[in-house]
């Protein structure tokens, strides 16, 4: 028997996929196994595939469908993709004082997120934790994008319903360091403590704790929350420098200026992104961030 299903955690060369009714563990097809050289991973969470349901309620997956998106980093020592995510809706980065403000991250999803055509919107959590003020400052740059900011306090439950409204029915890609707080988050959505969807264990059917890989959390109104490994790198995948360009607005449009149209905007003649930075409609910050990664992608 076939079905359609979507893939909720990947474990390893095992997968788990939601068939619309139940969780079962899913195994890769042998030509799809071997159509994966240069991925760490054929499958991704938020896959659509198709499956071929056993009597034993486990799975095979015959083929991956075709992706409306997909989010991949480069690994740091094989260089090979890593997909973290496909068909997702909404891209959410979450900052968290550590003991500041890093913006560094975002700046690397928000460029990604755009190569990759998925809205990007921001979480800041732990507010209990800081001014005001201070995040007034930090995100200032970011306010002529029309970035969607959410303020809240997982842990206290403090300015959770507006981000939860603004999500409603749609697949979420939550990202960012380890330790601001998305697993929190994704425990507090449910007053009675929300469980993964993905949290069966393959031998026993029993329930089983993993925070090591992405992990679909499915919500009573329809929402599903990805939670996502915190991780210390996000290198680009396969991004040139004009998809990094586009990923900074600001100097995107500044650039329609330039004399030159390959102008990479580092004190070329003629470069209107200069003017624009030296008349402060670029915020400098964000300048510094795009020469940072403009020699990452070899601009």
């Amino acid at each position: 028997m076939s079905a359609e299903g979507r893939i909720v955690q990947i474990m390893g060369k095992y997968h788990l996929a939601w068939d619309g009714s139940a969780v079962r563990p899913a195994f890769p097809g042998g030509r799809l196994a071997l159509r994966s050289e240069g991925l760490k991973n054929r499958v991704a969470v938020g896959d659509r595939v198709t499956l071929r349901l056993e009597p034993d309620g486990t799975a095979l997956i015959e083929e991956v469908l075709p992706r409306d998106n997909k989010l991949s980093r480069q690994m740091t020592f094989t260089g090979r993709e890593h997909v973290l995510a496909a068909n997702m809706d909404l891209l959410v980065v979450m900052l968290a004082p550590t003991p500041d403000l890093n913006t560094a991250l975002l700046d690397r999803y928000l460029v990604a997120g755009r190569a990759a055509g998925i809205d990007v919107a921001v979480v800041i959590n732990k507010m209990d934790l800081m001014d005001e003020e201070d995040v007034d400052e930090a995100m200032a740059p970011y306010l002529p994008l029309g970035l969607p900011v959410y303020r809240m306090s997982a842990k206290h439950r403090i300015g959770l319903q507006p981000f939860l409204d603004a999500v409603r029915g749609k697949w979420v890609l939550l990202a960012g360091h380890s330790g601001v707080g998305k697993t929190t988050l994704v425990n507090d959505v449910d007053p009675e403590g929300l469980k993964p969807v993905a949290e069966v264990h393959l031998a026993t059917g029993k329930g089983k704790h993993t925070t090591t890989t992405a992990v679909a959390h499915r919500l009573a109104d329809g929402t599903v929350l990805v939670d996502t490994a915190g991780i210390r790198e996000f290198a680009f995948w396969g991004l040139d420098w004009r998809e990094l360009e586009a990923g900074f607005p600001e100097i995107f449009h500044a650039a329609e200026g330039c004399r030159f149209p390959d102008c990479r905007h580092r004190g070329e003649p003629g470069c209107s992104v200069q003017d624009a930075l030296d008349e402060e409609r670029i915020a400098t910050e964000r300048y510094q961030s795009y020469l940072t990664l403009l020699s990452e992608v070899g601009g």
